[in-house]
Parts: C-alpha cells; structure tokens; sequence
C-alpha cells in the first residue's frame, strides 16, 4: 500500500481560519444562539488577554469542558477582541456540512482513536465514501508524531493562539479514556501529555514568552445537559445519529425552546493569571496545577450549591439542606471562590425558598407550550422537605462542585 505523505496528511487535518466565516457564526451566536440559551453571558479577565495577544505573545486557553458552548462563547468573544485563534477539536466533530464551517472557526483536526477520510470538502468525501474509494486512515500511534507538527505550524508559522480542552473521562468498568465534555459533571483531570507536547514544540520554535491562560465557563445551567445520559449510556441509537441529533438539539432545539418557555440561565466566563508555559518537574503536577486554578475561576449558582447541598439525597429536609448549604458556603468562601449570585445587593444571602424557586424555574417542565416538548420535574419543595425526580440531573450539578470542596 502506497504511503500517504506526511504532507497530505496535515493538510487534511488542518484548520482554515477564515474571517468571514467568524464573522457570519459570530452574528449567529450574537443574534440567536446565545439570547436563546442565556439571559445574561458576562466575561470576566479578558482586557489583559487582549493586551497580551496585542504585544505578540502567543497564547494556550485551558478551559474546563463541560458543554459545546464552551468554544462557541470563547472563539465568539476572542474573536471580537481580535485575538486570532485556534482550536483543537476532536476528529469525531468534523462530518458533512459541519466541517467546513468548523475548519473555518479556527478548528483542526485531533484524531483521538483512528480517522478515516478523503478530503477536507465534505461533498468529495461523501462522494468517494459512496464510490467505495479507498480512505487515508490516520492511526492514534501515527497521529501521535503528526500532532507536535501540527502545532508547530500553528504557534511558529502562523502565528496563532490556541484553544485546547485537555479534560478526559476514565470509565470506572472497562478503564477506557474518553476526551471531551464531562458528561458526568466532573471537573475532570486534563492530560499532562498536551502540556509536554506544547511546551516541547515552543522550546524547538524558540517561544519562550508563552502562557497557558486558565479558563472556567460556569453555567447556570448546561443547554445540551439532558443528553448527557444517553450519550454515556450504550443505547442502540449509532454513533452518527447520536452526532446528529446532539449538534441539532444544542444549536437549534435548545435555543428555540428556552427561548420559548423563558428558562433562560446565566453563564460566566472567567480569563485567569497567565502561567509561563516553560515548566519544570512533573507534566501531571502542572497538568493538576492549571486544573486547580480553572477550579478558583469558577462561580457558583443556585443550581450548584442546592444540588450538591443534597449530599445524593432524594429527599431531604429543609432543616438539614440549609445547614449543608452554610456548611459548603463556610469553605467556598475560605477558598475565595465567586459565591455573588447566591447573594442580594446587600450582601445578605438569600432565602432557602428563593433558590429552589429559581431551580424550578430551570429544571421543571410541567406544561407543553405550542411544540411538542418533553415535559419533566425536576425537583419539587414544600414547606419542610425538597424532593428529587431526576436524580441523574441532579448528580450532575453536584459533581461540578465536588472538586473544588475537596481539593487543597
């Protein structure tokens, strides 16, 4: 079999920052995506990112991953800013009509198990695929040296910055690895080998001003959340559908419904202190060292504190919920973490009966409205006991906060 060049294949794999294309997904987030989703989007640390982009020194953004809309908020933003970008993005995400408008925001190609493609048109691929041509197959083993290659280009020659989401999930049966949002609601810990690799290809250019700038998106509440279920589960819908139904339900559904039935939540995107990207000692220690400084950026909600203040409980007494809930403001505020939303004007925290109310206003659908809509509770209160209907909704808000209670 004849060998692909090395060349071909980093050019299939490449990204295709395109500013018109920013520009048209730029006006749609601004115009639907996110007044659909979110009723407040606020941005906080970027004036000295800007400013650091502005002198030339190049860039990592390491954020948590917990939604789609992590990259759409944070490419939306900085490319408004005019901080040019890219964006490492699993190969599972370019398919059809999605690629090239994926290529075009700054995305390339990361091949996370083994890719098969023609072309970086997705006309031509679905043409060879149904002419039964035979596809270039990039391997994880053969991707590993493409990889540091990859990011030569983008750091040295073109000078870009760059977006990486280095989270993985470890499943507790089989032990595989999974990279990508944390569909458990877990901070998850990120993979020390991208900071080797980075540092690596920055020390061959000869960079030595970079930084690894810290990022925590913290929802009020996920739009895609109530898909995180099936996707963990094994279910008999194909990986495709899965893929299709995913992207249609995050960027189209989503927006439409909650704008619909005005359960629009907050989101906050926190830029943290730059970190020199020239490190020494262990990879894993940075690796937990950046981790715990995305866990400081982080701001709590309602949501958060009211379900991990359950302690996985489907019932519980409001004497005992508060007495949690002290408990776990009593360390977050030892920690310095951002509690602002929990409290009035006048600093006085609010009412017990004021946060589950917003909770049910997120998380309860008991009417359909014009469209055929799911509709669910999620959590019900009375005078003395909460009580939860979606556990599984639930776990997931409570594990966003179980890493920043524990850890030193």
């Amino acid at each position: 079999m004849k060998k692909t060049p090395e060349r071909t294949l980093l050019r299939l794999l490449h990204h295709n920052w395109n500013k018109h294309t920013l520009n048209a997904v730029s006006y749609f987030c601004e115009r639907f995506l996110l007044p659909g989703c979110f009723s407040e989007v606020e941005y906080s640390g970027l004036e000295p990112v800007v400013a650091k982009a502005r002198q030339g020194r190049r860039l990592i953004f390491v954020p948590d991953h917990q939604s789609e809309y992590d990259w759409v908020l944070l490419q939306n933003r900085m490319f408004r800013a005019g901080v040019r970008t890219t964006i490492q993005a699993g190969d599972n995400l370019f398919v059809g009509p999605l690629d090239p408008i994926l290529r075009g925001c700054g995305a390339f190609m990361s091949v996370r198990h083994e890719k098969s493609f023609y072309s970086t048109h997705w006309i031509y691929d679905l043409l060879a695929r149904a002419l039964g041509q035979r596809p270039i197959r990039v391997t994880r083993e053969q991707y590993s040296l493409l990889y540091p290659k990859q990011l030569a280009r983008i750091l040295g020659r073109e000078g870009y910055n760059l977006l990486v989401f280095p989270g993985y999930e470890t499943d507790p049966y089989t032990g595989q690895i999974k990279y990508g949002r944390s569909y458990s609601g877990l901070f998850n810990p990120l993979s020390p080998y991208v900071f080797i690799t980075i540092s690596k290809v920055l020390d061959s250019l000869g960079i030595t001003d970079a930084e690894y700038i810290p990022v925590a998106v913290t929802y009020e509440r996920v739009p895609e959340d109530i898909l995180f279920r099936e996707f963990k589960a094994s279910t008999r819908r194909t990986k495709i559908a899965k893929y299709i139904y995913d992207h249609y339900y995050t960027f189209f559904k989503a927006p439409f419904s909650k704008g619909l039935r005005q359960e629009k939540s907050r989101v906050c995107v926190k830029f943290g202190q730059g970190i020199p990207a020239a490190f020494g000692g262990k990879a894993r220690d940075f690796a937990e060292r950046i981790r715990h400084e995305i866990g400081r950026l982080i701001r709590v909600y309602e949501t958060t504190l009211i379900f991990h203040s359950l302690n996985d409980r489907f019932a519980i007494s409001k004497q005992e919920l508060r007495k949690n809930i002290h408990e776990n403001l009593r360390i977050l505020r030892a920690k310095k973490i951002d509690c602002s939303p929990l409290y009035d004007p006048g600093g006085k925290l609010q009412p017990l009966d004021r946060m589950l109310n917003r909770v049910a206003q997120l998380f309860n659908f008991t009417e359909s409205p014009v469209i055929p809509l799911k509709a669910y509770r999620t959590l019900e209160h009375d005078r003395n006991e909460v009580f939860i209907h979606n556990p599984h909704l639930a776990a997931y808000y409570s594990n966003k906060l179980r890493y920043v209670l524990e850890s030193d």
